[in-house]
C-alpha cells in the first residue's frame, strides 16, 4: 500500500474514483458537496477583521462570513494543503520547479513574473468562482457528480476557456 502512495503520479482513474468517494464522505459527514471558495471567503473575512472588524461587519458581502472561519470548507482546504505536503514527502520527489519549461520558453526565467502571473490568474479564478456562487470543485466536481445541468455547463465552459487561454498564453509553442 505504501508503494502506491509513493508514486510521483497517480492514475487519473484512481484519483477520480477517490475524489468521488471523498465527495460521498462530504455528503454523509458534513451534509455538503465539495467546495473551497466559501472557505477562502471565510478566511479572508477573518483576516480582514484582524485589521478592521468594523469594516468587515459593514461589508454586505463579508459580514455574512464574519466569525465563520472554521468549518467543513476550511477543514477541506487545510486537508488539501497538508495532504499535498504529505504526498510530496511520501513520493520523495525533491525537485522544486518555480518556473516551468514552457513558461520559460514563452516569458523568460523570471520567478517574479511567474509568481505575478500565477497570482493574477488566481485572482481571476476566485473572482469568477465567487461571482458564479461557488468554485471549480463545487461546480465541476460536485455538480458533475450530481449530474447537475449547471455543473456540466461549467465543466464544458471551464475546459473551453482553459484551452483557449492556453493557446493565447503559450502561442509560441
Amino acid at each position: 500500500m505504501i508503494n502506491f502512495l509513493r508514486k510521483d503520479r497517480w492514475s487519473p482513474y484512481v484519483a477520480g474514483a477517490l475524489i468521488g468517494a471523498l465527495s460521498w464522505v462530504a455528503f454523509v459527514i458534513f451534509n455538503h458537496s465539495l467546495g473551497t471558495a466559501g472557505g477562502f471567503t471565510k478566511i479572508t473575512a477573518f483576516l480582514g477583521s484582524l485589521a478592521s472588524v468594523e469594516h468587515v461587519k459593514s461589508s454586505e458581502y463579508f459580514s455574512k462570513y464574519y466569525m465563520q472561519t472554521f468549518g467543513w470548507q476550511v477543514t477541506f482546504i487545510l486537508g488539501v494543503f497538508f495532504g499535498s505536503l504529505i504526498a510530496v514527502y511520501l513520493s520523495k520527489k525533491k525537485r522544486v520547479e518555480y518556473v516551468p519549461e514552457l513558461w520559460k520558453k514563452n516569458f523568460g526565467p523570471s520567478k517574479v513574473k511567474r509568481f505575478i502571473g500565477a497570482y493574477i490568474g488566481g485572482i481571476f479564478l476566485m473572482f469568477g468562482a465567487r461571482l458564479a456562487g461557488g468554485c471549480m470543485s463545487g461546480h465541476g466536481i460536485s455538480g458533475g457528480l450530481q449530474l447537475s445541468i449547471s455543473g456540466w455547463i461549467f465543466i464544458i465552459c471551464g475546459f473551453g476557456t482553459a484551452i483557449a487561454t492556453a493557446f493565447m498564453v503559450y502561442r509560441k509553442h
